[in-house]
């Protein structure tokens, strides 16, 4: 199955779990949702932006996100590649032109389908392997109509019994996660 570039806005909201409840809702989420993912994704961030380069068994792409990673809507472009070897050779290309690597990581992530007020939705459980437990609920979109899907995502959290995250408490965690790793490739 041949894959092309798509771009589209991904409409999203994130929360923190903590191990425990991470474990309910993988235990909950299978009985009362669609499962359509199960994967483990290598993940590298360059900056300055954010272009991420992606791999599993499963996935291999090249990622741009517009925008800070805590706001609730953002244009991503995703491009397939043909190979591990075209991703490391993309590598190459951006940290000639001055780009710098955030530490990698990897995140386990199961995906699930959740039909509300007539839309779908992807509701993604994700391990981040030294970093957190996190739960995001998002809608892909042609177009940023966030007005429409922002509540729909906060009825979502409200019927799986988790919070969004705060901003700034994400950004910081997002910081000490670079820091504390930086010496990682």
């Amino acid at each position: 199955m041949e894959q092309h570039p798509r771009i589209f806005y991904e409409i999203e909201m994130k929360a923190l779990l903590t191990k425990e409840k991470h474990a309910e809702l993988l235990e909950r989420l299978p009985k009362i949702l669609k499962q359509f993912n199960d994967e483990v994704i290598y993940t590298t961030r360059y900056r300055p932006g954010d272009v991420r380069l992606r791999h599993s068994a499963k996935t291999l792409e090249i990622v741009s996100k517009e925008g800070d990673p805590t706001v609730i809507s953002r244009r991503e472009i995703v491009i397939p590649v043909e190979s591990k070897g075209h991703l490391d050779h993309f590598s190459q290309v951006l940290e000639s032109v001055g780009c710098a690597s955030d530490p990698p990581w990897t995140k386990h992530k199961q995906e699930f389908t959740i039909l509300h007020k007539g839309f779908e939705y992807v509701v993604c459980l994700q391990d981040i392997k030294n970093f957190a437990y996190i739960i995001e609920v998002e809608h892909l979109s042609e177009t940023d109509d966030r007005d429409v899907h922002e509540p729909n995502i906060r009825e979502i959290f409200a019927i799986l019994g988790v919070e969004p995250i705060d901003p700034k408490n994400f950004t910081e965690r997002i910081n000490k996660y670079i820091k504390e790793n930086k010496n990682i490739k």
